[in-house]
Parts: structure tokens; sequence; C-alpha cells
């Protein structure tokens, strides 16, 4: 159950990213700077080491959502942590090394899930889809894209959601951060499950993040709780870009 937005410019991109949980499920952890084989990268985690949002220093973001509708016709148990996803991978330079990686591990006993790669080097998005016994590969544009899921229904949720986001693309802040943290905090048509920031009795969003690439630097905001609640972001972190973004 998660939100996630991907907003390209002519310095870098923004990826902001809700994330919708169980309210029985327990509290992550703000993001930290880690050391992932030969790259330094920042990610919020769960005490068993998962995240569902992480970016590098050669400015790579990767995020996971849980691919809800898929998982409904899998059949089996869960083995495996969809969370412990990311943190094999956010230590590669690129989407062709993320690629050849994701292949490379066990996924079998992992629920569906859709991974997204941001590769601000490549100027690529990069989609990876398990659906339990196949993993798919997908490459878009880079232009702006929103992806959504919901534990009731990914196609409703794409659908109600998507409609929001469709009619905000005319707004005359559309792209900027100021943009995105509104669509992040939106309840229309009301708030519930498939709103933007969702409200249910058992589930809710419970943090909103943010990631801001530039040509020289990557910073990761972090703001706990819901977004409409307009708490105050943790301290960003921050790390420098192994290459400047755009360079020869």
């Amino acid at each position: 159950m998660c939100t996630l937005s991907f907003v390209p410019n002519d310095r870098g991109y923004f990826v902001s990213m809700n994330r919708d949980e169980l309210l029985s499920r327990g509290t992550a952890l703000s993001p930290q700077l880690f050391r992932s084989g030969t790259a330094s990268a920042l990610y919020p985690y769960e005490p068993d080491g998962g995240t569902w949002l992480a970016a590098n220093e050669f400015g790579v973001t990767l995020a996971l959502l849980n691919w809800n509708d898929a998982a409904k016709t899998m059949g089996g148990e869960k083995q495996k942590s969809r969370g412990l996803v990311i943190p094999v991978l956010i230590g590669s330079s690129g989407a062709s090394e993320v690629n050849e990686t994701l292949r490379t591990q066990p996924l079998s006993g992992t629920l569906p899930f859709c991974l997204v790669g941001v590769f601000a080097r490549e100027r690529e998005v990069g989609e990876w889809r398990w659906d339990g016994q196949r993993l798919m590969h997908n490459r878009h544009s880079w232009n702006i894209r929103h992806w959504f899921s919901s534990g009731w229904s990914d196609e409703t949720a794409a659908a109600r959601r998507g409609a929001t986001f469709d009619a905000a693309r005319s707004d005359a802040d559309a792209g900027s951060l100021a943009w995105l943290r509104r669509l992040h905090r939106s309840h229309q048509p009301e708030p519930g499950a498939f709103s933007v920031c969702v409200h249910r009795d058992d589930a809710s969003t419970v943090s909103y993040s943010e990631i801001v690439c530039g040509p020289t630097k990557l910073e990761f905001s972090y703001q706990p709780g819901q977004p409409c609640a307009d708490r105050e972001f943790s301290k960003p972190v921050a790390l420098r870009l192994a290459a400047t973004i755009g360079a020869a």
C-alpha cells in the first residue's frame, strides 16, 4: 500500500512516496547513511533492516510497492520479506547493474512486488515486477510518472488516485516540491482507503518521504505520520554524488 511519484527537472529529479501500512505494524526508523558495497546510500529502515525507499551516491533511487492484485492470486505463504530486496540492490551504480543483481536473487517465497528504479546518469526509469514466479522488466521515459498500490485493490487505487494527480497537472506550480507535498496530503474525493493520504480503520499512510537529486547532491527528507497532519520533517540527510549529474 503506497503512492510513489517521480518528477524530473532540469537539475535532476524529485521522488515522493507515501508509505501506507497496517496500524498494527511497528514504527520504522528515520533515514540514515549506510554503506552498500562501495556506495554510500540513504534510507529509512525497519528493525529487520528492510526498507521501501533508498537512494545512493550515483543518483539512483529505488522504491518498492506491494503488488497486491498479483498476491491475491499467487497462493502459498510469505517466506521472505519484500523489504530486504532494496538493501541488496542499492549499492548499484546504474540500471543494468540493478537488473543483473536482481536476477541473481532467490525471490521464491517473496510476495509479489513492483520495484521502481530512477537512474539520473542514464535518465532512465526502470520497473521490475515479481508476480511470485516470474520477474518482468520495463523501461519508462524520463517523464512525470506515478505508481499506486492498495491492499484492497491496486487497480482501484490507480484509477482514483490517478484521477487526482491528472487533475493537478494543470496547476500553476505543477512539478514543484510544493505541488508534490500538496498532492501527497490529498483526500480527494474524500478521506478513505483510496485517497492519496490513506485513512482506514485498520491502516493509514504512516510516513511521507521526499528525495531531491540535484547535479552534485542528493537529499532525503522524511516526515513520520500522516502527511495531512503537516508534522515537521525529521532532520534531512544528504550525500554528495560521486559524479556531477549531466557531466560529459
